[in-house]
């Protein structure tokens, strides 16, 4: 079915004449009473009962005059609304981010690009931990999420993009015995406290752990549970243990702390950008279409 289709059967039910229909179209008889047939064969019905002297409606081909009126109405607003989606003063997009991400890295330069494009579309942005960020986003108090890749597999209904690829690495504060250690290998952190969120904030987390530390040989203490991301940190600068983070965070280069990196192979990790599948808010389409088109995206270069 076609929108062309839709009216010629519209022109042919207000003109009952197939010679009139195919002058308003620039075409022939033949030519409307196939697009006609075509529609009828699709409906499943009669629009039309033709005979030599007349054209009249069916029962099925009146009421189908106001229905099609009123889906030709609807496409025809739709392609308005998408010629004029850039200047609608009233579409907006709401980012959440993981707590602890450091946003200069790509969430804020991205969203600085997104407005310079699309400068009528409101952008807001807003932290939160693992499991805040998995509740807003299935309540729709947030259009797309950025957080870690193993979070994917409990967010229901999504799409998400693999966006960067982070380095995972054990941090542990600056003063610790192993800090700066020459040859620090894994299997030096024997025995160690190791700190994780809560499973009600990050489930799965120690099964995450625990697969990667056997990898690596490392046999560990004990494992201390803390309510989020944040609280992490600061149980790690009170010396309480060490902790499986990534470059993601800004701490990492802070004097303050040691990281000691991890290849891709041995603890596989990136951010992920996710957003429900039935979200319709066009902004979302435009910021993750950009994503992926565009890499490291410079914002004063751009």
């Amino acid at each position: 079915m076609t929108t062309q289709q839709i009216e010629m059967f519209l022109s042919l039910a207000e003109h009952l004449n197939f010679t009139k229909t195919a002058k308003e179209y620039f075409t022939t008889q033949p030519t409307v009473s196939r697009q006609i047939s075509l529609l009828e064969e699709e409906f499943g019905f009669p629009l039309f009962v033709r005979s030599k002297k007349e054209v009249r409606l069916t029962y099925q081909g009146a009421v189908m005059v106001k229905k099609c009126r009123e889906a030709l109405e609807m496409i025809q607003n739709g392609i308005r609304e998408v010629r004029d989606i850039v200047r609608n003063p009233d579409m907006e997009l709401k980012i959440g981010s993981l707590e602890g991400m450091d946003l200069d890295l790509f969430v804020s330069p991205t969203a600085a690009y997104f407005n310079k494009q699309y400068p009528n579309i409101k952008i807001s942005i807003e932290r939160r931990s693992f499991g805040e960020l998995r509740d807003k986003l299935e309540k729709g108090d947030l259009d797309l999420i950025f957080t870690l890749s193993f979070e994917t597999r409990y967010l229901k209904n999504v799409v998400y993009d693999e966006y960067y690829p982070v380095q995972s690495g054990i941090l542990m504060p600056g003063d610790h015995p192993l800090a700066g250690k020459a040859d620090l290998k894994p299997e030096d952190f024997y025995g160690e406290t190791f700190i994780l969120p809560e499973a009600s904030d990050s489930p799965g987390r120690t099964e995450e752990l625990q697969k990667i530390l056997e990898k690596l040989g490392i046999c560990w203490g004990r494992i201390l549970y803390v309510p989020n991301q944040e609280s992490i940190l600061l149980n790690i600068r009170s010396g309480k243990g060490i902790a499986l983070l990534d470059n993601s965070w800004r701490e990492v280069y802070d004097d303050r702390y040691y990281f000691f990196p991890l290849s891709q192979e041995e603890a596989p990790l990136s951010v992920v950008c996710a957003w429900k599948r039935d979200n319709l808010n066009p902004a979302v389409a435009l910021y993750t279409n950009m994503l992926k088109e565009k890499d490291f995206i410079d914002v004063f270069a751009n």
